[in-house]
């Protein structure tokens, strides 16, 4: 509590109570703000070090934040598992950026200093390079204003005489120049994009952090938003409730030269069973092209997908911009009494090589780095299964991370990936049966399929590695996408249930590049 002032005693600058009001409100307005989407490890992270903040505490272990605000077991260990220095890293990140681009204006600042994952409440130039972005004007400019007023003065009035003689000067010129429509500035192209098409909200952040802009680029078309239902296989459900659609639009999306991979998005929310206009099949077809180049001919997004409802995506690379600058992409329609075209999100990525870029999944909620420096993310495009963190070690492998959860049950899912020849790498570890000793082999056995093929059948892993908590990796070579573009992986259970810990997808034709 405040002391209270007495006569002639110095004023105080802020009383405790005034400033500790500050920092509740810019907490409640960042927690707000949607840079950290509700429920995620980023939201539930920044509110549980706060209140502990506002409740006094001096300092917080990954542990106690790992514990009781990421859901990790009472035998988390910081030192296997790295989610909270994974989960601080993008706070300070997203807390930069927020600043710097959304509250330029604002006088203090939520940081959370490097060495602490205690929030601090700072000034803005302090938390400038706490966050390592430029600040404003330095501390000392009021004085030195104070100091050259007179300068400054003249200075004014010599800038303002030249600026109304210029004025006279053009304004003469006009008089006797004919009228010409003014000039549009054309857009900046970009090495990486991401639009929620349909969408008219500032930004969109998705379940991997990644921010996706507003409509934009579009010409024709009309943009729609679908009433809310359970978008099916995705991890970012809200992306696929806005699309535009039209029997022909286009998005002229101006690019920096070089090769792209680009990633179309689709869901069905009109159209089946579970919608209001019924139908199903064939409700909808429509033609993609790139640059007057056919991508898709007679697409049918329910049919892609497999039902309605259901994230879809579709990958292409060795995508180009056209003479003009311009990537065209161009949906529209032939059918007379078929639905419009539309689409959901596109993405452009900057393809450093001939080949798509690896695929890293863990079977967690959150992302982590490797051993290796390589970054895993959470699982995606998966219907069915469950998702549980294991607390014992796994031997046999450089990155025991990868194991410390897996997803089991009867699943499936359907990885979307551009033509071409893949390997396939599967991660396992028994980390039920035969736990802390007993009986294990012939506990868990089920089949593996790609694309309707087996790739592993009556597969017993704690009979593959010799016991429990040992890594088992299983690679498959040669793989080609079905025609929907996805590797469909399905796990089917013979007795318990089928698991994964881990997939990886690797493009081959990186391989055929470095031979």
């Amino acid at each position: 509590m405040s002391k209270q002032s007495t006569p002639g005693s110095p004023p105080q600058p802020i009383a405790f109570t005034d400033r500790r009001a500050q920092e509740q409100e810019e907490c409640n307005q960042v927690l707000s703000s949607g840079i950290f989407p509700p429920g995620s490890h980023p939201a539930r992270f920044l509110e549980f070090v706060c209140a502990k903040y506002f409740e006094g505490e001096s300092k917080l272990s990954e542990h106690t934040i790992g514990v009781e605000a990421l859901g990790r077991r009472a035998n988390f260990d910081p030192q296997v598992d790295p989610i909270v220095r994974v989960e601080a890293h993008r706070i300070r990140k997203r807390l930069a950026e927020y600043y710097e681009s959304e509250r330029p204006d604002s006088r203090i600042m939520l940081v959370m200093p490097r060495g602490s994952y205690l929030p601090s409440f700072v000034p803005r130039e302090q938390g400038h390079k706490e966050n390592g972005t430029s600040g404003g004007p330095p501390v000392g400019w009021r004085s030195l204003l104070r100091t050259y007023r007179p300068l400054f003065g003249l200075v004014f009035l010599i800038v303002l005489a030249v600026a109304v003689l210029s004025w006279i000067h053009h304004s003469s010129v006009a008089r006797r120049t004919p009228n010409r429509p003014p000039t549009v500035r054309p857009a900046e192209p970009e090495a990486e994009i991401r639009i929620m098409a349909g969408s008219s909200a500032a930004n969109y952040t998705d379940s991997l952090g990644q921010v996706w802009s507003s409509d934009r680029h579009f010409h024709g078309g009309e943009a729609w938003t679908a009433p809310y239902r359970k978008i099916f296989r995705t991890r970012s459900p809200q992306m696929f409730l806005t699309c535009r659609q039209g029997h022909d639009f286009i998005y002229d999306i101006p690019l920096l030269a070089g090769s792209y991979e680009l990633r179309l998005y689709f869901a069905e929310t009109f159209y089946g069973e579970d919608n209001s206009e019924g139908g199903g099949e064939s409700s909808r077809l429509f033609d993609i092209s790139a640059n007057d180049v056919p991508l898709v001919t007679d697409f049918d997004p329910l049919s892609d997908a497999g039902a309605d409802n259901t994230a879809d995506v579709r990958v292409f690379r060795d995508i180009s911009p056209a003479k003009d600058g311009k990537l065209h992409l161009r949906f529209s329609t032939h059918w007379m009494l078929k639905a419009a075209a539309f689409v959901n999100g596109i993405e452009i990525l900057r393809q450093e090589s001939k080949a798509t870029a690896p695929i890293r999944w863990v079977a967690s909620d959150s992302s982590l780095v490797d051993s290796s420096d390589r970054l895993w993310r959470p699982d995606d495009y998966c219907s069915g299964g469950r998702v549980r963190t294991h607390r014992e070690p796994v031997i046999g492998t450089g990155t025991p991370e990868l194991f410390r959860s897996e997803r089991y049950g009867h699943f499936s899912y359907a990885i979307p990936v551009a033509p071409g020849t893949y390997t396939l790498t599967l991660y396992f570890a028994e980390q039920w049966f035969g736990l802390p000793a007993g009986h294990y082999a012939g506990q868990r056995v089920f089949d593996v399929y790609c694309n309707g093929v087996a790739l592993l059948r009556d597969f017993d892993i704690a009979k593959e590695a010799g016991g429990p908590l040992r890594a088992v990796r299983k690679r498959f070579r040669g793989l080609k996408p079905n025609a929907q573009g996805k590797l469909l992986l399905t796990f089917v259970p013979i007795r318990d249930y089928g698991c994964v810990n881990a997939i990886e997808v690797t493009d081959e034709a990186e391989l055929a590049s470095n031979d």
